[in-house]
C-alpha cells in the first residue's frame, strides 16, 4: 500500500465531487428593474467526470502497490 497514491488519490477524488457541485448564479435586469434572468451555470463540470476517474484509479494503484518501506 502506499500512503502517498492514496492521499493524492483522496485529494483528486474530493476536487472532482466539488467540481461537479460548484455552480455559479449571475441575475440580469431588464427595463429598469422590472424583468430579471437568472442563469445558472457549472463552470468546472467537464472536470468533474475526469477527476472522480483519476482519483479512483490512484486509490485502486496506490492500494495495489507496495511502498519502499514495505519491501523490506
Amino acid at each position: 500500500m502506499n500512503k502517498t497514491l492514496l492521499i493524492i488519490g483522496v485529494i483528486v477524488l474530493v476536487l472532482g465531487i466539488l467540481a461537479q457541485i460548484y455552480s455559479v448564479t449571475t441575475t440580469e435586469d431588464y427595463v429598469f428593474g422590472l424583468f430579471t434572468k437568472s442563469i445558472t451555470s457549472q463552470p468546472y463540470d467537464y472536470l468533474a467526470i475526469p477527476l472522480i476517474v483519476g482519483g479512483a484509479v490512484l486509490i485502486i494503484v496506490g492500494l495495489a502497490v507496495r511502498g519502499n518501506s514495505e519491501k523490506r
